[in-house]
C-alpha cells in the first residue's frame, strides 16, 4: 500500500467559497465567481467566523502576561481579548491562581488603589474598542519586582481578507466550515431542490456537530462537595 504521506491541505478562501456555491447547485463547473458572487461569500465567510468566535475551542485558547506597575490596577490588554478564563501570579516559578471578580464585585471595592499589595482578584472588561484586565489589590512596589501576572485567554480568530487567505483553525474544521457557510449563503441564493437544502442544512448541523464533539479537552474532570463551610460548624 502507498500513501502520500501528505497531511496539509489549507484551502484558500476562493476555494472555500466555490465549495459552498457547489454544494449549493450555485456555480457550474469551470464558470469564475461573479465579483457579487464573492463579495457575498467573504461577508457570510467573516459573519461565521464571528460567530464561531463565541463559542471557544482549544485552538482559540491563548497565553498572556503583563507586566505590573506599581499602583496601577488597570491594564489594556493586546492583542484584546474576548474573554479572559484565568489569571496567575507567578513567584520564582510557582503559579498561583487569581480568584475572578463579576464586574460588580470588582468596581464594589472600596480600595483599588489605595493599599497596594499582591493581586489575588482580577476582573476583565471586554469592552468593544478594549479590553481592560483590573487587579485588585493593585500591585506594590514590592509586588511588582518579585512577581510576574499570566493569564489564558480567548483569542480573536483572523477575517478572510484576501482571495487567497486560509482559514484561522484547523485544517479539520474546512469541511463543517464550508457546509456551514453555504447554509448561511441560502438566504441570498436559494436552492429550488427541496431534497438538496435539506441535505446541506444536514452537512451544516452534522459536520459542525462533528468538530465540536472531537474539540474537547481530553483530561478527565473530577468534580467533589466544597465543604469548606462546614468546617467547625
Amino acid at each position: 500500500m502507498t500513501v502520500s504521506g501528505v497531511t496539509s491541505d489549507p484551502m484558500t478562501a476562493n476555494e472555500l467559497y466555490m465549495a459552498a456555491f457547489n454544494a449549493l447547485g450555485v456555480a457550474q463547473e469551470g464558470e469564475p465567481m461573479t465579483p457579487r458572487m464573492y463579495n457575498d461569500a467573504k461577508r457570510a465567510a467573516n459573519m461565521l467566523i464571528k460567530q464561531w468566535n463565541a463559542h471557544p475551542r482549544l485552538w482559540i485558547k491563548a497565553e498572556g502576561s503583563v507586566a505590573m506597575v506599581a499602583g496601577q490596577a488597570a491594564y489594556a490588554l493586546s492583542p484584546q481579548p474576548l474573554r479572559v478564563l484565568s489569571v496567575r501570579r507567578r513567584l520564582n516559578g510557582i503559579d498561583t491562581p487569581l480568584g475572578e471578580y463579576s464586574r460588580q464585585e470588582y468596581f464594589d471595592q472600596p480600595n483599588k488603589t489605595q493599599s497596594p499589595s499582591v493581586p489575588v482578584n482580577f476582573y476583565f472588561d471586554p469592552q468593544v474598542g478594549a479590553g481592560t484586565l483590573y487587579l485588585w489589590p493593585s500591585p506594590s512596589a514590592q509586588t511588582v519586582t518579585q512577581y510576574s501576572i499570566n493569564y489564558t485567554y480567548v483569542r480573536r480568530v483572523s477575517l478572510l481578507v484576501n482571495s487567497n487567505d486560509t482559514l484561522d483553525m484547523p485544517e479539520e474544521w474546512q469541511g463543517a466550515f464550508t457546509w456551514n457557510l453555504a447554509k448561511w449563503l441560502m438566504t441570498q441564493y436559494p436552492v429550488n431542490d427541496p431534497s438538496l437544502a435539506q441535505i446541506v442544512l444536514g452537512m451544516a448541523q452534522s459536520s459542525y456537530s462533528d468538530m465540536m464533539n472531537w474539540d474537547n479537552e481530553p483530561a478527565s474532570i473530577y468534580l467533589q462537595p466544597d465543604f469548606e463551610g462546614l468546617r467547625g460548624a
